[in-house]
């Protein structure tokens, strides 16, 4: 039997720091998640590059217990920002002159999902699991324990397509270049600059640069002024705008661009394929239609209107549902996020 406190003070410690049973796994930490990644990450880089290509794993699935996932969902976004920024140390540290960094995927992309059992084995609250792929994987992630299954890379999902931005208060500007997908998704684009091969820098010996460096520029010597030219006024991009579409149900994006002073947002059907300004959506969770987007010349904004008797958010606040035949419109920021009936985002930019 465990000894009971004999003082106040013995009292008010266990209530302060209780005592963590024996034998009681300890909670896993935001570096051990990370160390995970990495080593996920490097072991990749080993495994497919070929010759002088550096090639790497770009889509990664991260399964922890659901008491751990609960935990730490919180410090996703910062554990995915030291993530990349380990993963392009690691890049500079492999590449030289002659290595071409090859990249099968635009972005960086993590799902991190609560799950108790992969492949047969089970997933206690000490335990993670990292897949990491070239590519996306269709994996779900299934919080109660299944049969072992044979196959080489299976699991279900069963995580509610939502907005991340709906149950956590994020520090955005610090993680504006994060795309927030649904709860405990992230999608960071592939920065080609940072994958650019290092530029050799020319040899200098006691101050003078050696005979390969490329000689100084001439300056042309100044001439009398010519007459004077006015300002060309710039012209208008030939898009108003991007619309960056990701469809979480089946885990596919695309870009669409806005040419028209106002698009349609629809599901993808036969009565539709007419129409030009119609953004044709092939999610059986998009309305037909399910919101317009106009540009007000006359104001220099961006409008939506939502029709869909599903829901539609815009930056976290819902927006009312109109007529076609009437709709009620509100003003579109830029850049915006619209979460269309929980699953389908849309990430609005004007170009000019």
């Amino acid at each position: 039997m465990e000894k009971q406190p004999k003082t106040f003070w013995d009292q008010l410690s266990n209530l302060l720091v209780p005592k963590r049973q024996s034998g009681a796994p300890e909670p896993i930490k935001s570096d051990r998640i990370l160390h995970e990644l990495i080593r996920c990450f490097e072991a990749s880089l080993n495994r497919e590059s070929i010759g002088n290509s550096l090639l790497f794993d770009a889509h990664y699935i991260v399964i922890l217990h659901p008491s751990s996932y609960t935990e730490r969902l919180a410090a996703l976004p910062v554990i995915v920002n030291e993530a990349v920024n380990a993963f392009y140390a690691a890049i500079d540290r492999r590449k030289g002159g002659d290595d071409r960094i090859v990249t099968v995927a635009s972005h960086w992309q993590f799902k991190f999902g609560p799950g108790t059992e992969f492949e047969g084995r089970a997933i206690g609250p000490a335990d993670i699991e990292v897949i990491g792929s070239l590519t996306g994987h269709s994996l779900e992630i299934d919080p109660g324990p299944r049969p072992s299954a044979n196959s080489n890379l299976k699991a279900t999902r069963k995580v509610k397509n939502t907005n991340v931005y709906e149950k956590m208060d994020v520090n955005l500007p610090a993680f504006g270049h994060i795309d927030f997908r649904e709860s405990g998704a992230f999608a960071v684009r592939i920065d080609p600059a940072r994958l650019a091969p290092p530029v050799p820098a020319p040899a200098v010996t006691d101050g003078v640069a050696s005979a390969n460096a490329p000689a100084p520029q001439s300056v042309a010597p100044a001439t009398a002024p010519g007459p004077v030219v006015p300002p060309v006024a710039p012209v208008r991009p030939e898009h108003l705008a991007r619309i960056d579409c990701y469809m979480a149900d089946q885990n596919t994006e695309e870009t669409h661009w806005m040419k028209d002073r106002e698009v349609v947002i629809a599901r993808h059907e036969p009565d539709n394929g007419a129409f030009a300004n119609y953004i044709r959506l092939r999610s059986p969770y998009v309305s037909n239609p399910h919101a317009r987007i106009r540009y007000d010349a006359s104001a220099g904004v961006f409008q939506l209107a939502s029709f869909s008797a599903h829901e539609t958010r815009l930056n976290e606040q819902i927006v009312a549902r109109s007529e076609p035949t009437n709709p009620v419109w509100v003003e579109l920021p830029s850049p915006s996020q619209i979460l269309l009936n929980g699953v389908v985002t849309l990430t609005f930019t004007r170009t000019d």
